[in-house]
């Protein structure tokens, strides 16, 4: 049985399938599909249904290779809660 994303895109699923190994690709290549307009303005856009399954795909891919975290990055939430005065 062929998922939506093979039946409507199969070029999509098969690209995802080269690149799923690399997880900076994939992340890279997901993340093209998804959320970057400026390089798919001139389109219309994907069906709900395989929406869905390349968000799926997106979270199981953050699961099997999570974003690394900067060690330079700060946390501006936490340090507005460290800075706020105390009331006693």
């Amino acid at each position: 049985m062929q998922s939506t994303l093979e039946q409507r895109f199969p070029h999509i699923a098969i690209k995802l399938t080269e690149v799923w190994r690399d997880g900076n690709q994939a992340t890279e290549y997901l993340n093209a599909l998804l959320f970057k307009e400026s390089t798919r303005a001139e389109r219309q856009g994907f069906t709900n249904d395989t929406w869905l399954e390349l968000t799926l795909l997106h979270d199981i891919l953050r699961l099997e290779y999570p974003p690394l975290i900067s060690s330079t990055a700060t946390d501006v939430w936490a340090q507005a809660v460290d800075a706020s005065p105390v009331i006693s």
